[in-house]
């Protein structure tokens, strides 16, 4: 603003000076002339100083200008890589709950086919026990039953000698129960007779004797 006034006080005095009446002299012609062209080179000169005002404020606004802008795409860049960072971090941890969720599925199936197998198995070995628990009871009746056949079989035995050493011989035997805690020895000493008499008159080849066997005990009553 203030250039363009001083440029229109130069041409509004310059016309005055071209348009003025030739009243005076030449030296006070001469005079007028160069204060006017002082004036002239003066306004010139506040000019030229203002242009270099008005471009060194320029200059100085796009040095600011650029600052800015520099600061603004560095501040850009660092978001941009803030953001990035913090995208990748959420990927990456993403990936590794992903890895996490997957060795847990894993770990899971594998306890329940580990459970299943055990179910497997504890069913089988159950029935194999109730299996087993069967053949044992099968085995104690059996037992049973031949124990028993087997004391009917040596009561036999003792009556069908007992009755054909009686017809040979006129010995009369007496019978006697085994009862708990006799020994032939005991038994043998009860009756005042040896025990290797006992064991042939009931033709024993062990002293092994049972509860409730039946023993010929010679009578000499």
């Amino acid at each position: 603003m203030k250039s363009d006034l001083a440029i229109s006080s130069l041409i509004l005095l310059y016309v005055a000076a071209a348009c003025s009446p030739l009243k005076t002299s030449s030296h006070d012609e001469r005079i007028q002339l160069e204060l006017t062209l002082h004036e002239m080179q003066t306004n010139l000169d506040d000019l030229r100083h203002d242009i270099n005002c008005f471009q060194t404020e320029l200059q100085i606004l796009d040095g600011r200008i650029k600052y800015n802008e520099n600061t603004l795409a560095t501040l850009k860049s660092q978001d941009l890589e803030k953001q990035q960072a913090r995208l990748e971090q959420l990927a990456a941890d993403i990936r590794s709950f992903e890895h996490k969720w997957h060795s847990q599925e894993k770990s899971h199936e594998h306890a329940v086919n580990e459970v299943q197998h055990l179910a497997f198995h504890a069913n089988e070995t159950t029935l194999a026990l109730t299996q087993c628990k069967a053949r044992i009871e099968e085995l104690e009746q059996q037992l049973i039953v031949n124990q028993r056949r087997f004391t009917e079989l040596n009561k036999l035995k003792g009556n069908i000698e007992f009755l054909a050493k009686s017809l040979n011989k006129s010995e009369i035997f007496k019978t006697y129960k085994v009862r708990a805690g006799d020994t032939l020895e005991k038994i043998a000493k009860h009756h005042k007779i040896e025990v290797s008499k006992i064991k042939q008159i009931n033709q024993l080849e062990h002293d092994r004797i049972l509860v409730g066997q039946e023993l010929k005990i010679p009578d000499d009553e």
